[in-house]
């Protein structure tokens, strides 16, 4: 497959979508292939924006609050926070347990984006105790030591797997009296989705621990979205140690504030939306006119603030996506499946996450900030692998409202053409697998680039796209997105997580 190096190839590549015709002599419109999943999401949105028993008008135009109670709320906000970097900083929790329970209720409750510095000394200060102690890891509990594993781990501190091996009994398996300790179990199976490619035990963890305990297997902290379980966490967080009340008022209006915001930011979009849906003219030549301006104006903003204007690699990355796109289009008007490799390949490229990856990373000045030793190619194999457990969740083929005539050229179907024998399931299974293995290379790429503590807001984000997925393609039976709904709805709606703030009590009496 040929990659377009410059959008200067654009306008030849697009007029192509326009003639691409298959056997049937029926026009392919590959833009209608590209937007069926997009399109359902914004249904949701329609949905609940026009739901009269929804303040739809707050989405449409963004939460207000009186100059005066906000200063007074941001006043109170701003102290919480101070509290808990208090906490953090405080030497009575230095070298206990508690302090990485602390540091796991923060991440948990979404609010460690505050805190950045304070995390990476705590848990540097427990690294280092333990790699000088002749002893090693000395946590003596089976949830001790799995929560050491996984915050250490997510921070990119080298910490080897098989220090779970005590807790293994002469047969070389987890010993049986640990199906008694549940707490412990649920922190194991946490822990083992930061596996690594040939930690087998890692494996034997995850498996042993699922068997035993089955909340937590749907939703486990590292693939998932913080402020989706975020609510759940702050309910079941318990009052033991003093500092749970402090961090639980932080978490909840850190929560109204980001709410907050995204409804801001979302008014604007329904601004610019509306008020050009009718200027959109048809013709490919000004829709290929408003991409290089958009995009050079990207790179603009990019240069002033950062010094480079990465606008080459941002053309080729468009250019490289309308190419998938119409590669794609050929498949879908011949109907000739690709190989299941070839598919995968070209799928990485179109389901977008390359092109919003690089976008984010010359965004983030990760090139100023890594002084130019980050470049591009550095990130290709992290891009990779979230575009695969993109790629493969949207072919599992579970929304039927996604196939039109049966001939989607999905991965599913690519492997079934080349293992004649298989059943759907096994298919499936196999793609599970697939997708699974994909999570282990995520997470080895996210602990090397790690290493770079500049880096690590690009890395948070790319796996917050890869946690995200699940949510966008978790059909239920009637071929809805009810978690993706409830996940909208929590987002930007639902206000009742501080129903009986005084000061947003007053504002609503007032």
């Amino acid at each position: 497959m040929a990659v377009y190096k410059s959008l200067s190839s654009l306008p030849s590549l697009l007029s192509n979508f326009h003639t691409e015709i298959n056997a049937d002599n029926r026009v392919i419109r590959p833009s209608l292939v590209a937007c069926r999943t997009a399109s359902q999401k914004c249904n949701i949105l329609e949905k609940i924006s026009s739901d009269p028993s929804k303040p739809h008008q707050m989405i449409l135009h963004g939460r207000s609050i009186k100059s005066n109670l906000q200063d007074k709320f941001l006043k109170e906000y701003e102290q919480k926070v101070e509290d808990v970097r208090e906490l953090l900083n405080s030497e009575e929790l230095e070298n206990q347990i508690e302090s990485l329970m602390l540091v796991d209720a923060i991440q948990q409750l979404g609010v460690d984006y505050h805190f950045q510095e304070e995390i990476e000394a705590v848990l540097r200060r427990h690294y280092m105790a333990a790699t000088i102690n002749v002893d090693g890891f000395t946590y003596n509990t089976l949830h001790d030591l799995s929560l050491c594993f996984r915050l250490f781990r997510q921070q990119g501190f080298c910490i080897p797997a098989d220090i779970f091996d005590n807790f293994k009994g002469k047969d070389g398996t987890f010993e049986g009296k640990l199906k008694q300790d549940i707490r412990g179990l649920m922190e194991l199976y946490e822990a083992a989705q930061l596996s690594l490619e040939g930690e087998d035990i890692l494996d034997e963890a995850a498996k042993f621990s699922s068997q035993i305990v089955g909340n937590r297997l749907k939703h486990p902290y590292h693939k998932s979205i913080a402020r989706f379980t975020a609510k759940k966490y702050i309910r079941d967080l318990q009052d033991i140690h003093g500092w749970e009340k402090t961090l639980k008022e932080l978490a909840k209006m850190d929560y109204y504030v980001a709410q907050t915001a995204h409804q801001q930011e979302l008014s604007q979009i329904f601004k610019w939306d509306y008020a050009a849906i009718d200027m959109l003219p048809k013709s490919w030549k000004t829709c290929y006119k408003a991409l290089l301006d958009t995009t050079n104006e990207i790179g603009s903003k990019i240069y002033k603030k950062y010094g480079y204007n990465p606008i080459n690699s941002l053309k080729s990355m468009w250019a490289s996506l309308c190419d998938a796109y119409l590669v794609e289009a050929k498949w879908f008007g011949s109907g000739n499946l690709p190989i299941s490799n070839e598919h995968l390949e070209n799928g990485k490229v179109s389901s977008g996450v390359p092109l919003v990856l690089v976008h984010l990373f010359f965004l983030l000045g990760i090139n100023e900030k890594t002084g130019g030793s980050s470049p591009v190619d550095d990130i290709s194999e992290l891009i990779s692998s979230v575009a695969v457990i993109l790629r493969l969740w949207n072919d599992l083929g579970s929304a039927k409202d996604e196939r039109q005539d049966g001939n989607d050229g999905s991965y599913i179907e690519c492997y079934m053409k080349e293992n004649p024998g298989s059943t759907i399931e096994i298919a499936r299974e196999h793609v599970i697998d697939m997708i699974s293995n994909e999570w282990k290379c995520l997470n080895k790429e996210c602990f090397r680039l790690n290493q770079n503590s500049s880096i690590s807001s690009f890395t948070k984000a790319a796996l917050n796209i890869a946690r995200m997925v699940p949510l966008m393609y978790n059909y239920d039976d009637n071929q809805q997105l009810p978690v993706l709904e409830e996940y909208i709805n929590s987002t930007l709606i639902d206000d009742t997580f501080l129903e009986h703030h005084p000061i947003l009590d007053h504002e609503q009496r007032a």
